[in-house]
This record gives C-alpha cells, structure tokens and sequence, in this order.
C-alpha cells in the first residue's frame, strides 16, 4: 500500500482482492452428502453381512453337530452304569387290624359302662361294667373256663391270673412262688386287686370277672347297649317247658322237684354241685345244647357228665358266655395296624416272613411294614352258586393269607384298599441303561447305539431283568461308562 492512501474501508474489497467466481471453493454441502451416502451404505452392507452370518450358522449347526457328537436332534446319550435292580408284584391287601376276638359277658346283669369304638384297652384294663362292677382284661392265651380259687387244681390258667397279679404290681413282696398253684399268697394278690377294683374281697375270681387276651385290644363293635340286661341274666328265669322254680330251696334241693325227674332220679344221692344247678334253670340250658329238648327223653348220661365235671354252677355254662350262654359283648382286635392280603397260592415263595415290605396307602403315601405271617393252606375263592367251594365257572385261583403289620399307625384309614409291593428277584451290581436305549434288530435281538468319541457303532446285546425304568444288558464289548443314544 502507498504511503499516504487511505485504508480500505471495512466490508468493501479492493478491485484487486476481488476473486473469479470460478475460482472460489465448492460449496461444503455436497460433501457432506457425499459422505452420509458412503457411511449408510457401509451400514446396510454390514448388516447384510450380520444376516448372512447367521443363516449360515443356523443352517449349519445340526450337520456339524451331528458330525461332531453322533446324536441326532431329539435324541440324547446315557452311560452304562452298574445299579441294583430290584423285580417286584403288586398285590391289593385291606387295611384293617389283627388277632379279633369276641368279648362275652358271663357274669349277667345290667351293663352299666360300655367303651367307645376305637378305645385301647390294655392290661388290667376295664372292658365293660356289669351291676357298676369291672370285667377285666388280663394277658394270656388260654381263655378263662373256671373259678379260681384255693384248692382248685394247678394249671396254666392259675399260671397266667399269677403272672397278670405279679406285673399289675399285686404281689409286692414276691410271695407267689409256685405260679401254677393257688396257694394263700395267690389268694392274697387276687384281695389286693379285687380291693383297688372296688370288689368284694374274697381271693375268688369268679368265671367271667376276666377276660384273657394275648395282648391289649382296641374296640371294633360294642354289641350291647347300657341299661340292656343280657338273655339270662336274672336267676329267676325259667327256661320254656320247666316248673317254676320259686319253691325250690337256695341251697338246692332233690332232683326230683324238676321236670324229667324219673330220669334224673338216679342222681339224688350226689354231692349238691348238680342240685345246686338245676334250680337256677342253668342245668337245662346245657341239656338242650347237646339235644333239643323233647318232654323226658333227655338221657341221664350227659347230666352226670355235666354235674361231676364242674365245681360250681358258674363254671357249667357254655364256653361262650355267662348265664344263659352269655351274650356277645363286644368285638376286638389287637392294636397293630395289619395289612390283609389274598395272595395267590403260585406267589406264595413271594412273602417271606420278617421281610420288609413298602405298602401305597390310598392317598399315594408309601409307609413301610413287616410280614409277620404267611398261611400255609390255600383257600379256593367260591363263584356265585357253588356252595361247596370248588373252582366253579369262576376261574380264579387259590390263594393264601399273608399279613403285614405297618411300622407306624395310619390314623383313619380302617378297612381302606392299599397295594403291597413283593419282591421277586434281585439282581445286585449288574451292567444297566435306560430300557429306551434298546433297540430291536432285524434277527430278533437287541442292540444298543453307542458312542466312542465321533464314532457312532450298533453293539448287539442281551437283555435281563426289566426293573425301575432300567434293563440289565451283557455283551460283548460292553463296560461301565460307555456313552449310548437313547430315545426321547
């Protein structure tokens, strides 16, 4: 610039710094246009590329997979290991309880106190109340048929009133030595308990005051209602076709006074151990069981046998109950919880006494239990119509009694349906796969396909004991570990 001229104004250009337009930039907007084409392009074919990857990879897993491993799709692999297997049948039982027994009343009179059904009774127990006095429960096999008392003879009914006194605490001081005798300290226990039982103590107990059982008994059925007076029970009642008995002395008088006394006559100079019976009406009651009565043609025979064999007139009467026969009191069972089972006479090796045994209750509960008996004698079942018990049109095959007693109560399930498992065979420690790996051959066999690495090779096999879903197999190249396909 010359020295002395004037700067350029501010906004306004020189002719000389006046550029051509041809020679001006091109404008940057094109170039930015350029460049968002290039990067969406680059996009779009990155994500095709994405795409393509991925169908390829899709489409080529199975053959890879199937080249890699041997396992077709929908099929998978399992080893061959060792397991025990155990063979099993499933019979149907009922659950109910064991060892029933019938309970008489012997002693007659009104009963004043009866259990409820379900109630547990055990030793020294009340069974039922007659006249507000105990019938009692004692442990034993042997049913109680007489009075006991000093002076009766020994034997194994004395035995078990001496071990029952000696365990429910009665004789303190040991004195009871000779069990099967009735001695005085017998009799001494016997007041002790009769003493604690509100009785009259009399070191007597009378035919019918206890009830033997081999163990305590839960109630089943009470036969009975209170206040009911069993057939029999009042003395005065006179048995139909007899006299009266009101004029006939306490302490018993000639047979001569009853009916048929012709024929009786023949007894008058016995002990009063018969006259003492008959007044009571008890002595015809025993006559009609051996023959029904028919006016005087009752022999004189059975009468004597009846009069010398028993003591007493308690002791005289049926073996089932007290006065009159006695009447049917109550039903019992014993308070283990048994399992009933019909068992097929052809399964009879299956139970086995002792062995341990799952039982399926009705809801799907599995408890377990013990056979504790398997009958020895089978039972044909009886078809509709054949009364005398052969194999009839029914078809069904003999069976046997076995019973499991359960390791724990089942509460509420009386007389309830279950099934017991019984084990037929076992087989411990063989080669087994899941019975789905098996396959059939075109020869009638079986095979497996088995896997060693890559390879995929049929291996012929021989199939044993089917048991839990699993089959035992031998054969030749089989071992513990080896990989085959199974079927879904």
């Amino acid at each position: 610039m010359l020295e002395g001229a004037e700067p350029p104004q501010a906004g306004v250009l020189e002719p000389d710094a006046v550029q051509p337009a041809h020679e001006l930039p091109p404008p940057a907007e094109p170039s930015r246009r350029r460049r968002r084409r290039v990067a969406a392009l680059a996009a779009v074919i990155a994500v095709a590329a994405a795409a393509v990857a991925i169908v390829l990879g899709t489409s080529g897993s199975a053959p890879r997979h199937t080249g890699d491993t041997g396992v077709p799709p929908g099929e998978t692999t399992a080893t061959v290991k060792r397991r025990t297997l155990t063979e099993s049948s499933t019979v149907d039982g009922t659950l109910g309880y064991g060892s029933k027994l019938e309970v008489f009343d012997r002693l007659g009179g009104t009963f004043t106190w009866l259990p409820s059904v379900g109630a547990q009774i055990g030793r020294g127990g009340t069974l039922f109340r007659i006249n507000n006095t105990p019938v009692v429960l004692f442990y034993g096999s042997l049913p109680a048929y007489r009075t006991l008392k000093e002076g009766v003879s020994d034997g194994p009914d004395v035995a078990e009133l001496s071990e029952n006194l000696i365990d429910l605490g009665y004789d303190p001081y040991g004195a009871i030595a000779d069990l099967e005798a009735f001695g005085e300290a017998t009799a001494t226990a016997v007041k002790r308990w009769q003493e604690a039982e509100g009785l009259k103590q009399t070191g007597a107990v009378e035919l019918g005051r206890v009830v033997f059982a081999p163990s305590a008994r839960r109630i089943t059925e009470v036969h009975v209602s209170l206040g009911q007076d069993p057939p029999g029970a009042e003395p005065s009642t006179t048995p139909e076709g007899e006299k009266p008995a009101s004029g006939t002395p306490a302490n018993g008088s000639s047979p001569k006074q009853e009916p048929s006394s012709g024929e009786h006559a023949p007894n008058s100079a016995k002990p009063k151990k018969p006259a003492s019976k008959k007044p009571a009406g008890k002595h015809g009651d025993h006559a009609s069981e051996h023959k029904p009565p028919k006016g005087n043609e009752a022999s004189s025979d059975p009468a004597k046998k009846e009069a010398s064999k028993e003591p007493s007139g308690k002791e005289a009467q049926s073996p089932g109950g007290g006065s009159g026969g006695g009447e049917l009191a109550l039903t019992t069972t014993s308070p283990q919880q048994i399992v009933q089972v019909a068992l097929k006479a052809e399964q009879q090796q299956l139970a086995r006494v002792g062995e341990h045994v799952p039982v399926t209750l009705p809801g799907g509960d599995v408890v377990g239990g013990r056979i504790t008996s398997v009958g020895t004698v089978a039972t044909q079942p009886k078809s509709s119509g054949d009364e005398a018990g052969g194999s009839g049109a029914s078809g069904e095959s003999p069976t046997i009694p076995v019973a499991v007693a359960l390791d724990h109560a089942v509460a509420r399930l009386d007389e309830a349906p279950v099934s017991v498992e019984l084990v037929e065979s076992v087989r411990h420690g063989v080669l087994t796969v899941p019975a789905t790996a098996l396959i059939a051959t075109a020869g009638g066999g079986y095979a497996l396909e088995a896997l060693s690495g890559d390879r995929r090779f049929t291996l012929p096999v021989t199939p044993g004991m089917f048991a839990g879903g699993y089959v035992q197999v031998e054969g030749t190249g089989l071992h513990e570990g080896l990989s085959v396909i199974v079927s879904q």
